[in-house]
């Protein structure tokens, strides 16, 4: 298969490096479009009022100065013109996507911009251990787990690519898989689930203010109590219970009909007339 593969760690990150040896170990043509600097938390932001710089690796090999929603854009509708993937791969995150941190993911960003645009997309990121924030290399378990991440997906893509059923395409049209692998050794992970996405926080934003300056200053912390599993839901209790989570996303903006209807009714006895 012609695979896209992107993230928003940026192309030098040890996620993206280590999906696209395995890609290749199984045959695959990669095609890598990544950001030329870490963009986590950028969504589907784009970059439309400035030129972007493009700088090609080797064959079939480029970093872009831009958000990984760029990448797939500037992949598919300039580099890859006359050649589209079969795939779009977006990842690996370090660090898990789950929940409500859908909304903000760059790794999330990339693949939404892959389905809008008629490709079939994969999310994929690695967990974390909130206890080795501290440790010295930073999150040893999720670099041990990337390798394993990595073949898993492409696991994932053969089990798809086997599946097919003629005339259909490698998922169905205007969804996507979102793959979180948990930072922990092969033989403790539970098994593979297919949650919900939870409307809950694995990772949350807080703010604290520098007394020099005044400036708020973000920092992340977690959302979730790892050690109490049974007080979240969906896609975020999964992965905290230690399975490896495939979850299909379908983006829709549209509310359920009967909340449409209730909305249209409180307000169309005002607004009948006014124009």
């Amino acid at each position: 298969m012609h695979i896209l593969l992107t993230n928003d760690d940026g192309y030098k990150a040890p996620g993206i490096q280590a999906l696209q040896h395995a890609l290749n170990t199984h045959g695959h043509r990669v095609t890598m479009v990544a950001p030329s600097e870490e963009q986590s938390a950028t969504s589907m932001c784009t970059t439309p009022h400035r030129s972007i710089a493009l700088h090609q690796l080797g064959e079939g090999s480029w970093h872009l100065d831009g958000r990984p929603a760029d990448t797939v854009l500037v992949a598919v509708r300039h580099l890859l013109e006359g050649d589209p993937p079969d795939l779009v791969l977006s990842g690996i995150n370090f660090g898990p996507n789950l929940g409500t941190g859908l909304h903000a993911s760059g790794t999330i960003g990339a693949a939404l911009m892959a389905l809008i645009n008629g490709f079939p997309a994969i999310a994929v990121s690695a967990g974390m251990l909130f206890h080795e924030f501290n440790h010295d290399p930073q999150f040893p378990s999720t670099h041990e787990v990337l390798d394993p991440a990595a073949d898993f997906t492409c696991t994932i893509i053969e089990s798809l690519r086997s599946s097919v059923i003629r005339g259909q395409g490698l998922l169905p049209q205007g969804v996507l898989l979102n793959i979180n692998y948990p930072a922990l050794p092969q033989g403790d992970i539970k098994g593979v689930l297919y949650p919900e996405v939870s409307s809950g926080h694995m990772i949350e934003l807080d703010y604290s203010r520098c007394d020099n300056t005044g400036h708020i200053i973000p920092r992340h912390i977690p959302g979730v109590d790892p050690e109490k599993p049974q007080q979240e839901s969906g896609d975020v209790r999964a992965h905290l219970e230690g399975y490896i989570t495939i979850s299909t996303v379908k983006p829709h903006w549209n509310a359920p009909s009967g909340l449409a209807d209730e909305i249209q009714s409180r307000l169309s006895e005002k607004l009948t007339g006014f124009l």
